[in-house]
């Protein structure tokens, strides 16, 4: 975190929604991430990890994820921090004139120990319908022409 969500590489990855836990399982290294909705657990029972401990919320149609108790990353090739960054994420789910859905991610991250300003960036994932997680192989060129095939179908092409 903040690169298992950023950086993804354009693998897909699933979200599976319960009433009190997201579940995000990205298809590349087989990673999977907990957004907890709801009463945070207490303090004294977590520690730092690679993914640290995310708590989401819904303001309207938004989710709002904070994620803290991270391991401090210092060999991340874009976002490296220590274990006092906090990461804010927003979500957002738009359909597009044309019916394709896209979803945002905003990103900050604050970091006083590694940096002077605030960081940012954004993600977009557009859903494929169709789309399921393959076995990680880096098969990327088996993966690309199932991509191109989906999007064919999708736009009525064989």
């Amino acid at each position: 975190m903040p690169g298992s969500m950023l950086g993804s590489g354009g693998y897909p990855m699933e979200i599976v929604q319960h009433d009190d836990l997201i579940i995000v399982v990205f298809e590349a290294h087989a990673e999977i991430r907990r957004i907890y909705l709801g009463v945070p657990a207490n303090e004294e029972d977590l520690f730092p990890d690679r993914n640290g401990y995310s708590v989401g919320r819904w303001e309207a149609d938004k989710l709002i994820v904070e994620t803290t108790h991270l391991k401090e990353a210092v060999d991340q090739a874009r976002y490296p921090h220590s274990a006092d960054a906090k990461v804010v994420e927003e979500y957002t789910l738009v359909t597009n004139d044309d019916g394709s859905k896209v979803l945002t991610s905003r990103m900050t991250l604050t970091d006083p120990a590694f940096y002077t300003q605030t960081i940012t960036a954004e993600k977009k994932w557009q859903y494929l319908p169709g789309v399921r997680l393959l076995p990680y192989e880096c098969n990327e060129p088996t993966w690309e022409a199932h991509l191109d095939e989906l999007r064919g179908q999708q736009h009525g092409g064989q």
